[in-house]
């Protein structure tokens, strides 16, 4: 009778995972249902001056900004912007993407020259901002300090 007892109590629990396997997830359906997936966003791996420079840079002079950036879904453009003091934001460059993958790094890499303005103030606050543009028209921006000594 024990044996009996216990035989039905397995094929009850065995039935309700069986059940409770087979029913839909409402939540999930629903977005799957209802989200359009454009593509995946780029990642910027690093972004700074290039050695031997810092980022105590002079007024006047010339800096390399070194990017280390990749992505899954092709990349468009890449934006350099900077901010001068207070000043308000204002475009640098824009570089069409070519492929420039690094073996040391397992990414793409460019190199960005920023003039630095002339006639700058010693402790100068200069915000440089870098937006990598997918094709898919999905974004990644990040900033880097610089300060005119």
């Amino acid at each position: 009778m024990k044996k009996k007892i216990l035989t039905y109590a397995a094929l009850l629990i065995a039935s309700a995972a069986l059940f409770s396997a087979c029913k839909k997830n409402d939540a999930d359906q629903w977005l799957k249902d209802n989200v359009n997936v454009i593509g995946k966003v780029p990642v910027i791996a690093g972004f700074t001056v290039k050695p031997p420079q810092t980022t105590n840079v002079a007024a006047g002079g010339t800096v390399q900004l070194d990017l280390r950036y990749w992505s899954d879904d092709p990349i468009d453009k890449i934006n350099l912007r900077s901010t001068v003091g207070t000043g308000t934001q204002q475009a640098v460059s824009t570089t069409a993407y070519q492929k420039a993958y690094s073996q040391v790094s397992k990414t793409d890499s460019l190199l960005l020259p920023y003039p630095v303005p002339a006639g700058l103030a010693v402790g100068t606050a200069i915000v440089m901002e870098v937006e990598v543009v997918n094709k898919n028209t999905l974004t990644k921006k990040t900033t880097l300090s610089l300060k005119v000594q």
